[in-house]
C-alpha cells in the first residue's frame, strides 16, 4: 500500500532529475551476508557469543553502531574497531556474494536512469559497496556512490547527501531519498530533499512514519509506479 504525506510544493507534477539510493534493504538484501560475517568476527576474536540474526536491526546502521551494540562497552573502542576492520575485510570476500536484488529493482534503475541521475549513499565501506553493485550487474546505473570511509568520513549518511548535492551541484528541490531504516529518511530530511521509505527491506512502516517520511511504498512495483506517476 502506497502512504503519501503532500508537502507544499509548486502548482504542477513534480519529476525528479536525482535519485538517492541506499543499499541494504533497498537494492539489495544482504542479510544472509551480514549475519555470517558479524559471526565470523566474533568467532576470529574468540568472542563467546552465538548472533542471533532473526531480528535483522543489524542492516542500516554504520559498523561501528553494530559491534558497539554486540560487543560490551568495556571491551573498550580498540576492539570494535579490530572488529569493524576484520568485517570488511571477510564481507568483501565473502559477504557480498550472499546479497540478492530486490525483484524489480533492476528494471527501476534501469527506467529512472532515462530521466534522472542516480546516486546510491550507504553505511557500508565505498569500495565493499562499488563491489556489491558490480557483483549484481547494477553500477553502471549510478553516477556516483558514496559509503563511509576508513577514517569514518561519511559515517553520519546525512554528511554523505549533502557532498552529493554539492559536488554534483544538484537541485534539492527536484532530489529525492530512497530507502528503509530511518537513518535514510532523516539523511535526505536534513538536507531538505524529498524521502520515501521503503517496507519492504528491513525497516518498519512505524519507523518510516516516525522518521518522517515523505512517501512510503511497500514493493518495489509501489515504488516504480510512484516515480511514474510523480506528484
Amino acid at each position: 500500500m502506497l502512504t503519501f504525506k503532500p508537502r507544499q510544493t509548486k502548482v504542477g507534477t513534480r519529476r525528479f532529475t536525482a535519485v538517492l539510493f541506499d543499499l541494504d534493504g533497498t537494492l539489495l538484501d544482504p542479510g544472509e551476508g551480514i549475519a555470517n560475517t558479524i559471526q565470523f568476527v566474533l568467532d576470529t576474536l574468540d568472542i563467546d557469543h552465538r548472533f542471533d540474526g532473526s531480528a535483522k536491526w543489524y542492516v542500516g546502521p554504520s559498523l561501528t553502531e553494530i559491534f558497539a551494540r554486540i560487543l560490551s562497552p568495556r571491551l573498550g573502542l580498540e576492539l570494535i574497531e579490530r572488529a569493524v576492520s576484520l568485517y570488511i575485510e571477510r564481507f568483501a570476500s565473502r559477504g557480498a556474494a550472499e546479497s540478492v536484488v530486490y525483484p524489480e529493482i533492476a528494471d527501476i534503475l534501469t527506467e529512472l536512469r532515462s530521466s534522472a541521475r542516480l546516486f546510491l549513499v550507504t553505511s557500508k565501506n565505498t569500495a565493499v559497496a562499488e563491489q556489491m553493485l558490480r557483483s549484481n550487474l547494477l553500477r553502471d546505473h549510478f553516477d556516483g556512490v558514496i559509503g563511509t570511509e576508513a577514517d569514518r568520513r561519511f559515517a553520519n549518511k546525512a554528511d554523505a547527501v549533502r557532498l552529493i548535492i554539492k559536488e554534483f551541484e544538484l537541485n534539492s528541490e527536484a532530489a529525492a531519498m530512497v530507502g528503509d531504516r530511518m537513518h535514510d529518511i532523516i539523511a535526505g530530511k536534513d538536507n531538505n530533499i524529498f524521502t520515501i521509505g521503503v517496507t519492504y527491506g528491513y525497516g518498519t512502516r512505524g519507523e518510516l512514519i516516525q522518521a518522517g517520511a515523505d512517501a512510503i511504498c511497500d514493493t518495489p512495483s509501489e515504488l516504480l509506479q510512484f516515480f511514474r506517476n510523480g506528484y
